[in-house]
């Protein structure tokens, strides 16, 4: 809890410092605008006005023509009626404009500001004043270059763009970073569950090897006692005694089984075959309780999976399917190819598995019945597993569980697939 709390502290923390430099870049980019337009703007009123000082002293306006700065593109003097009077290209004094925008100048006051594209193909910033000459009124127009007010927009773009590549790198760099702790974190617990099942191994191996001879003394006692004794209260005492001698038993054998480290040895297998050995196993056992089984996989199925672990996985499936359906319930096993794949899959029409125990069905000693270690599950995942298959289960569509069981298809000595 602590952990996940630490977590989100940073990771708000994270999103609040993205969403200010995010907020920043774009309020930086926003402001450089007016700041570019403002730049050209004071250029052309200081322009505008030393050369109107200039046209006022000079009547002939021939001093205008020291008026040459990178930043125009071209400068006119025009007269109220359209007439060039000065030109920054000399050819074009004494012609007439051949535009219009000149009109609206004359009846405000200020400067006006429009964008428009020379022959040449260049957009430049045109301002327009009015303008008082020494004998009449006119209109100073002047074409400025955008370069500089380019140059601020390009630094603000330039900016934005850094400090976005930042984020972007520095959440690159976070989810790599969670991943790789993930992992570790991912495989420190597998670490501490191989400890665990040395632990258990160790535990297990003592206990077997501790309970097992008085466990067959007392089972061996219990039918000795059972075949002699009459009927009657005293000889099911004794078959009490064997069954639960039984059932110790079998918990050895699975805790052996589970916590055996040894590496399974892939063999090819027909499901077919096995399924059909562990139905007619449990047969007697169904007819007792009522309960049907159906069997649906073709022959020509082959999986990557020693046949005697393969039938200890569809045992423990096919018996809790048994023991979970209802009287005259049905346990069905059908298999299937899938790509590279054979699925094997066991319902049943029981209650199903409840919510809380599906995510640790397959953990050790999680059950919900009132009799059962827990291991069954268990053990069929650590063999499946072991086969570099999966295994997994949900509640069926029209009630009862399903399991399903995915195993690698066998791969024949000359190449081909079962």
């Amino acid at each position: 809890m602590l952990r996940f709390s630490a977590f989100l502290l940073i990771f708000v923390t994270v999103l609040v410092l993205t969403g200010g430099l995010s907020w920043f870049a774009i309020r930086d980019y926003r402001l450089a605008v007016p700041v570019a337009q403002e730049n050209l703007r004071g250029l052309a009123l200081t322009l505008a006005t030393a050369m109107e000082g200039v046209a006022a002293r000079d009547p002939s306006l021939k001093s205008l023509t020291s008026f040459q700065t990178p930043e125009i593109a071209y400068a006119a003097l025009l007269s109220a009626k359209g007439k060039i009077l000065f030109h920054t290209n000399p050819d074009l004094i004494g012609s007439d404009v051949t535009d219009e925008r000149y009109r609206p100048v004359l009846t405000k006051e200020g400067l006006s500001e429009s964008r428009v594209r020379l022959g040449t193909g260049e957009i430049v910033s045109e301002f327009q004043t009015p303008v008082q000459l020494s004998d009449q009124s006119g209109i100073l127009r002047l074409a400025l270059h955008t370069w500089r007010s380019e140059a601020i927009m390009r630094r603000a773009r330039q900016g934005m763009t850094e400090i976005f590549s930042l984020l972007t790198v520095g959440w690159i760099l976070g989810l790599i970073i969670i991943g790789l702790l993930r992992r570790q974190a991912r495989q420190q617990r597998q670490a501490a569950r191989q400890q665990e099942l040395a632990r258990l191994g160790e535990v297990g191996a003592v206990l077997a090897h501790e309970i097992r001879n008085p466990l067959a003394g007392i089972k061996g006692y219990g039918q000795l006692l059972e075949e002699r004794l009459p009927d009657g209260r005293e000889r099911g005492f004794a078959t009490l005694i064997v069954s639960e001698a039984w059932r110790l038993e079998r918990l050895a054998h699975d805790i052996l089984l589970y916590t055996r480290s040894e590496s399974i040895v892939a063999a090819p297998c027909q499901p077919a075959i096995v399924a059909a050995g562990v139905v007619a196993l449990l047969t007697p056992q169904a007819q007792e309780l009522e309960i049907r089984f159906s069997c649906d996989i073709p022959d020509d199925l082959l999986v990557s999976c020693p046949e005697e672990r393969l039938q200890q996985v569809l045992l423990n499936l096919l018996t809790n399917g048994m023991q979970a359906s209802p009287v005259g319930g049905l346990v069905t096993v059908s298999g299937r190819r899938v790509g590279k794949w054979v699925e094997l899959r066991v319902t049943d029409n029981g209650p199903g598995i409840a919510k809380e125990m599906q995510n640790v069905l397959f953990e050790p000693f999680r059950t919900s019945k009132a009799r059962g270690a827990g291991l069954g599950l268990s053990v069929c995942k650590k063999i499946v597993d072991g086969c570099g298959g999966s295994i997994e289960v949900k509640n069926g569509s029209g009630g009862g569980a399903e399991f399903t069981v995915r195993l690698p298809v066998a791969v024949l000595k000359n190449g081909e697939s079962g």
